[in-house]
């Protein structure tokens, strides 16, 4: 089976809207391990509008996680960051260890309003990369003012960021805005890294196989290795794509 790595998850329980408890993280462990899924980056929420779960009590819960995720026979390893609200204020909290780094490389999962402009992302990724952290665009296909013209994630691409999408969204009909803003990434290789964003057994689980089976099917085997494995392995080792 092929291995894959999800980089954005809501793994960690009771945390965030993720999963509610252990047993639910469990559970979506367990549907993560059966579609070929072998590294989760939980990217629990961080606002600095909100009194979060400090650093060192999330590496607490990815340990007890991981651990037992190892105890239950399934090679996973766990890795902790954050999914990041942008604020001005949101570089001195990275700064300062409040805010996480994915696995302390210098890459972020950056979120935004769904109502967001182009132009204040643009400052946003800006700022980051001016202050020493690479971002990357959090489920880009939510953002009204990209869909409204798809050449903008070019745009944004150029500046620096690199772009996540979610894989459920790709299951979609073609009459959906979401899905053909995410066809025309794909085609135009505007995309970087796929993500579950997967909050619970229910809503929004870690399912892949069909969105996998689509990728497959479209753009080919190279394509998914690369958005699943590849792209995440080499920002894993804090190097640029």
């Amino acid at each position: 089976m092929q291995c894959f790595i999800d980089i954005h998850s809501h793994i960690l329980p009771g945390v965030d809207d993720g999963a509610r408890d252990m047993y639910e993280a469990m559970q979506m462990l367990s549907i993560a391990y059966e579609q070929g899924i072998r590294m989760i980056i939980a990217t629990p929420h961080y606002s600095t509008s909100r009194k979060e779960r400090t650093a060192e009590e999330l590496k607490e819960i990815a340990q007890e996680v991981s651990w037992l995720a190892q105890q239950a026979g399934m090679d996973m390893q766990i890795i902790l960051g954050n999914e990041l609200m942008y604020s001005m204020d949101l570089v001195v909290a990275l700064d300062k260890g409040e805010a996480l780094t994915i696995d302390g490389t210098r890459y972020i999962l950056l979120e935004f309003l769904p109502s967001i402009s182009k132009q204040e992302i643009s400052y946003a990724i800006s700022q980051c990369i001016y202050s020493g952290y690479i971002p990357i665009l959090a489920h880009a296909e939510r953002y009204r003012c990209l869909r409204a013209k798809p050449e903008r994630v070019g745009e944004l691409i150029r500046l620096g960021a690199y772009i996540q999408l979610n894989l459920s969204s790709l299951e979609g009909g073609i009459i959906s805005s979401r899905v053909h803003f995410m066809r025309k990434l794909l085609k135009n290789k505007w995309v970087h890294f796929l993500g579950t964003d997967s909050h619970g057994v229910k809503d929004r689980s870690p399912l892949v196989e069909k969105a996998i089976r689509y990728l497959r099917r479209n753009y080919g085997e190279e394509m998914v290795r690369q958005l699943l494995w590849e792209n995440p392995m080499t920002m894993l080792e804090d190097r640029h794509l």
